[in-house]
């Protein structure tokens, strides 16, 4: 490979910022290669391929993220699926929040990450769905997967015997659907997300009718339990933020069985980096909010014995961080399931109601991203809004408003300048006019056409 090529891979590999790369090389190339990438933070770990069994102890001595050197292609095969099973069971972003600093900073800014997911959690029902969503979801899957023969099969599987009533079960596959959900709500990709709309609600839906069933059954404290292996980075990040509120992007799954987590968290691994850590959850489904998800989903699962119990959260469940420290010769780190995610996002809403009147939570969700810097996606899903409404819908005139700020974040003055002039002329055209809105408009077209010069 030229170094015109290796600087190509790594512009490749910075453009994965929201992912982690498992690389693959033949013993050929990877002292050029590795030289080039390995200091990457994406790059999670090497595996290299050496058939003509050629020496390679320099390898292994210079390269921590090298899992291994294989001169047997099955046992390639073997290891890096080892890699990515463990990764999906550790993979998990944490954010933390002060649940005090809400009441008097930007929400917006210093909760995005746990807003964006209660609000998406709620926009959800608020989707078409029809077998059209079905079949574009199905139609960019078989692109997704075109050269995987076994995942080609569960999709055209899916088309022909998915029942709304069996969704929980596909989830819990790990085929197609987990792998493409699972990393789309790991980035907050909402494109990705609404592609995968369809079977999205059944989920939801299918969370919320066992979130009741157990909540009916009279259950009480739960303790649930996960383990993983997390950096000394990590794990002090928890310590830091002892007593604040947690948020994880996706789905987590635990297990009722704490010997169950405590092998998780204590298998082996490759790296050396990595340390074991149980993570303890304490929940009372009795006192907690409709909006507070948690699924028993043990019966959906034929391989877990009569003991074990299985509650998976949804991704807009918010927990406590009580204390992570080291008991019994492990990292324990215990945390209670909390309803105050629910309180931030309705002050959120209040505070956004007070600068745009009667704005819905759909156009917040999108303002949202904006404010975040995902200004694509806020553009697409206002898109889709804008598509979507009627002539005489009232968010119209906010929706090409909110519009024209994306546009402008991005740069595009001139396309910007379009949707603010239809959201004026709209505004104005109703009465009574709504001056302060109208107001806004006016100053951003001044704001363009200044730096327009």
């Amino acid at each position: 490979m030229s170094n015109r090529d290796y600087n190509k891979q790594t512009v490749n590999f910075n453009s994965c910022n929201n992912e982690k790369i498992v690389f693959i090389s033949s013993i050929y190339d990877a002292p050029q290669i590795l030289q080039h990438i390995i200091n990457l933070p994406q790059l999670d770990s090497v595996f290299v391929l050496n058939l003509g069994k050629l020496d390679h102890e320099h390898l292994v001595l210079e390269q921590s993220k090298l899992i291994g050197i294989y001169d047997e292609f099955d046992l390639l095969c073997l290891s890096i699926q080892d890699r990515i099973d463990f990764l999906d069971q550790n993979l998990q972003t944490f954010s933390f929040y002060d649940q005090g600093e809400y009441l008097t900073k930007d929400l917006s800014k210093q909760t995005a990450d746990l807003i964006w997911f209660q609000l998406y959690h709620d926009i959800l029902f608020e989707l078409t769905y029809d077998e059209d969503a079905k079949q574009e979801m199905i139609d960019v899957c078989r692109s997704y997967y075109q050269n995987n023969i076994k995942e080609l099969e569960m999709i055209e599987k899916f088309k022909n015997e998915y029942r709304s009533e069996y969704v929980l079960q596909w989830y819990r596959e790990k085929i197609f659907l987990y792998k493409m959900i699972k990393k789309a709500l790991r980035t907050k990709d909402f494109n990705q997300l609404y592609i995968f709309r369809y079977f999205m609600k059944d989920l939801t839906e299918s969370f919320v009718r066992e979130n009741q069933k157990m909540v009916q059954s009279g259950e009480e404290i739960l303790f649930m339990y996960r383990g993983m292996k997390l950096t000394s980075d990590q794990i002090e990040k928890f310590k830091e933020n002892t007593g604040k509120l947690v948020s994880i992007n996706g789905f987590f799954i635990t297990n009722s069985l704490r010997s169950i987590a405590l092998n998780q968290a204590m298998r082996s691994s490759e790296k050396t980096d990595l340390i074991p850590v149980l993570i303890e959850i304490q929940c009372d489904p009795q006192h907690l909010s409709n909006s507070v998800i948690i699924t028993n989903s043990d019966h959906f699962n034929e391989y877990l014995c009569e003991q074990q119990q299985e509650i998976l959260f949804d991704s807009n469940v918010t927990f406590r961080l009580v204390s992570a420290g080291i008991e019994e010769d492990i990292w324990l780190i215990k945390m209670t399931v909390s309803n105050e995610g629910q309180i931030i996002k309705e002050k959120y809403i209040k505070d956004s109601h007070r600068q745009m009147e009667d704005v819905s939570t759909r156009i917040l969700f999108g303002r949202l991203m904006c404010d975040i810097g995902q200004w694509d996606q806020s553009q697409h899903f206002f898109q889709l809004l804008l598509n979507n409404s009627n002539s005489n819908n009232e968010d119209l005139a906010t929706i090409e408003f909110s519009l024209g700020e994306v546009l402008q974040w991005k740069g595009e003055w001139s396309e910007a300048r379009k949707y603010y002039n239809h959201a004026y002329d709209r505004i104005m055209n109703v009465k009574p006019t709504k001056i302060k809105d109208s107001a806004k408009i006016l100053f951003n077209i001044g704001e363009i056409l200044y730096l327009e010069g």
